[in-house]
């Protein structure tokens, strides 16, 4: 099942009907769905694909060779072999309209040939004919800092770059149908909407029943995920596993990490920056507001939320984990701190709420600017103005019963302090809001009360 991706698959079928010639470059973390994408679009026409290794020069055209004579049939596996360079191999592809290359990069960084070969493939120098061409790889970081230098002039060739990002929470919200709104929200919050993570549960079983299954058990396949991520791309994986527990345990400024650490600013600096590169961490910064006096300044959250969960529930725990059982460790280390992890999750939910209703027209304003307010006294968890200075605001209640008017109250100091406007009010809550609340709301239109169910 092909979830969340039809605008992407939309745009690769128009550029299939182009009259003329392609080169796409698509990117995104490991599990993010580029495969299933790509085995949905070249799906019935004339494609030859190709996954590449981490291998010599030599070796990968030796291997990309042999993939292509069991594409091409038998007839064309002499011509095939006696290629002996990429020129010579694509040269062949006379009778297909698709070339898909996945992890190009593995190429690229060993053999400066192969570029050099697809864009003359591209501008028609080795067939004369139309191909469309799909270059694809997990290296965010390389893709966006280092890609145009390592291929130089090749890079014009390129038409077009093609980002995967996570699902969204209506996304999964429609492949669990069998979970409420609550456990989803959970999960979303364990998986981050990756899609290759999300595959694993089941709205069969419960949320602990997930999480054991998938993280605590023996050869639970997603049990060392948050570790194996990380390694992916970075050497030195104690430095960056011990700045990452300090984050997913509420250490979000530098100087915080410093002081827990022991490292220099300057060294933390360096690898916060290769983290944020591979879109492990983000740097997070609060709306431009007059109330600055107000403010909490440069904070650094874990971006990919398999690896938060990682760090904040498993990482320091593992030596209990080989004594305990999964259930007995979930109840102990992870059932009464999961919704805590979750709230930020449910802030992102409901931006992507009033995002949908903006996309619908139904907002009484048109989004110009979005963002949040970390204040030092409480934050705004949803801000959205237009380019009139009309502002939408949103709270987000995740961890208690009910959203109380005094909750409301405090949330409303808290605008003051930042100087934001406060024309439209939208309040979200897993739990019910007050009597007090309610009756406020009913002679105040402009405040939106909006259940859990809701969404």
């Amino acid at each position: 099942m092909l979830l969340g991706r039809n605008e992407q698959l939309q745009m690769l079928e128009d550029m299939a009907v182009s009259d003329k010639s392609t080169f796409t470059i698509l990117y995104g973390r490991t599990g993010i769905g580029k495969t299933t994408l790509l085995k949905k679009f070249a799906s019935g026409k004339n494609a030859v694909c190709y996954c590449a290794p981490q291998a010599s020069s030599k070796e990968q055209l030796a291997i990309m060779k042999e993939q292509f004579k069991v594409q091409s049939g038998s007839a064309a596996s002499e011509t095939v072999g006696n290629a002996q360079s990429y020129n010579e191999l694509f040269a062949l592809l006379t009778d297909k309209d698709l070339l898909i290359i996945e992890e190009f990069q593995n190429i690229v960084k060993a053999d400066k040939e192969f570029i050099g070969a697809v864009a003359a493939l591209v501008r028609g120098e080795l067939t004369g004919r139309k191909i469309m061409v799909i270059c694809s790889s997990s290296s965010i970081s390389w893709i966006e800092n280092s890609l145009v230098s390592a291929i130089g002039v090749n890079a014009y060739a390129i038409t077009t770059f093609l980002k995967l990002k996570e699902l969204s929470f209506v996304d999964a919200v429609r492949m669990f149908p069998a979970f409420s709104v609550e456990d989803c929200v959970r999960m979303y919050a364990v998986t981050g909407g990756v899609p290759s993570y999300m595959a694993h549960f089941s709205d069969k079983l419960s949320i602990k029943e997930n999480i054991c299954r998938l993280f605590l058990e023996d050869n639970a396949p997603l049990k060392c995920e948050g570790a194996e991520y990380i390694k992916e791309e970075l050497r030195e994986t104690s430095l960056y596993n011990t700045i990452l527990y300090c984050i997913a345990n509420g250490e979000y400024k530098l100087n915080e990490l410093h002081g827990h650490t022991g490292f220099g600013r300057d060294k933390i600096s360096v690898y916060l920056k290769n983290l944020m590169e591979r879109e492990i961490v983000e740097k997070v910064f609060s709306f431009d507001t007059t109330g600055n006096e107000h403010t909490r300044k440069g904070l650094y959250n874990i971006r990919s939320q398999l690896t938060a969960f990682w760090f904040r529930f498993i990482y320091a725990h593992e030596s209990e984990l080989m004594i305990m059982s999964s259930s007995d460790f979930y109840d102990k280390y992870i059932a009464n701190e999961l919704d805590a992890f979750a709230a930020d999750t449910f802030v992102k939910v409901g931006t992507e709420y009033i995002e949908l209703l903006n996309e619908l027209h139904r907002l009484p304003v048109n989004i110009d600017r979005r963002g949040r307010w970390w204040g030092k006294n409480g934050n705004i968890d949803i801000i959205a103005c237009d380019k009139e200075g009309r502002y939408v605001i949103g709270s987000c209640n995740w961890t208690s019963e009910s959203f109380t008017f005094a909750m409301f109250e405090e949330f409303m100091y808290n605008v003051g302090l930042s100087g934001i406007g406060k024309d439209y009010v939208y309040l979200f809550s897993r739990g019910a809001f007050d009597k007090e609340l309610v009756e406020f709301t009913r002679d105040n239109p402009n405040i939106v009360l909006v259940g859990v169910d809701e969404l």
